[in-house]
């Protein structure tokens, strides 16, 4: 079902209408829902769509498409349809989207919005409600002993197995029985900064491999985050990182920076936007000053209760005199 909304200069015309549609009401938590717009317009009418950077409300863009524009009688048909999910339950508004247009002999842009949608978002855990049921009574096990004895013994020759499987691995890969202690893994800011360093020195940009650039620009911010905070960056969405990071780092200008670097990166990656040069080079130092920003502060305290940093979340270490 299609929800219209039409503007027109006279009363026998009307040169823009644009119509919007879902293709479900109610989902479970994490389903897509295609979400479509379809605007007829007057061939002499120029329109502006706002793309991957519209507002959706709480939904995020998993698939955008925009197919070539088509004629259709004395009129030209424009579509575009969104892909969408959402990981919170309830009932939710895809709010109006607003499009621009420019319609002779106007000379000012004018603008025209959908209409608002909702769409109820069920959880997929079984539902608490019911009867309370009695208690079952206890289950005895039979006791045989041959059986019990039977078992003890396969697992017995199973774990035996398994040791010397172990043994003689470590023997293939040259190592000793007992593993060997291993280095401390380096700080995750000094491996993000490493990164960013042998990134900008590349020539991935100068080469034309701009989504290489962008997607290795993603996944050095993504570690980044996973090492520092913990958070599993590398497996969730570009919304699902902004929205867990929001909760651990108290920085909101930190949270931004990573924000924008993540959704340019996502035009690209995904929309197969080619961006100016100079916005990879400016990506980099947002990035830089995104690390150097969260990066834990190392504050040593002396015997005597001095500190040579401002105490903030930090790792502490203890100085003697």
């Amino acid at each position: 079902m299609f929800f219209t909304r039409n503007l027109a200069f006279s009363q026998t015309s009307s040169p823009v209408a644009v119509e919007s549609r879902i293709d479900k009401t109610t989902i479970t938590i994490g389903d897509t829902v295609r979400y479509q717009v379809r605007l007829t317009r007057a061939p002499d009418v120029q329109v502006r769509w706002p793309g991957l950077a519209a507002n959706l409300g709480a939904f995020e863009i998993r698939d955008y498409n925009k197919p070539e524009p088509r004629e259709e009688k004395d009129s030209i048909i424009e579509e575009v349809a969104y892909t969408i999910s959402t990981f919170d339950t309830g009932t939710f508004v895809i709010p109006p989207l607003a499009l621009q247009y420019l319609a002779p002999p106007d000379t000012a842009w004018r603008q025209l919005e959908t209409e608002r949608l909702e769409i109820r978002v069920n959880s997929v855990l079984p539902s608490e409600a019911g009867d309370i049921r009695n208690v079952k009574a206890p289950w005895e096990l039979p006791r045989d002993w041959r059986t019990i004895i039977l078992i003890s013994a396969i697992a017995a020759a199973v774990l035996l197995l398994a040791g010397l499987g172990y043994y003689w691995w470590r023997r293939r890969q040259g190592k000793g029985l007992l593993p060997q202690r291993e280095e401390p893994k380096r700080p995750a800011h000094e491996l993000a900064l490493e990164e960013l360093r042998q990134l900008r020195a590349s020539d991935l940009l100068q080469r034309g491999e701009v989504k290489a650039f962008y997607s290795i620009l993603s996944e050095i911010v993504r570690r980044y985050i996973e090492g520092r905070y913990e958070v599993a960056a590398l497996e969730m969405t570009t919304y699902e990182v902004n929205h867990s990071l929001r909760k651990v780092e108290n920085n909101l200008n930190a949270c931004d920076m990573a924000r924008e670097i993540l959704e340019a990166s996502d035009l690209v990656k995904f929309a197969k936007l080619v961006p100016p040069l100079e916005q990879g080079e400016a990506l980099i130092n947002m990035a830089e000053s995104f690390v150097e920003t969260t990066k834990p502060v190392v504050v040593v305290i002396a015997n005597n209760g001095a500190a040579s940093a401002p105490a903030q979340p930090a790792q502490v270490a203890t100085e003697a005199n």
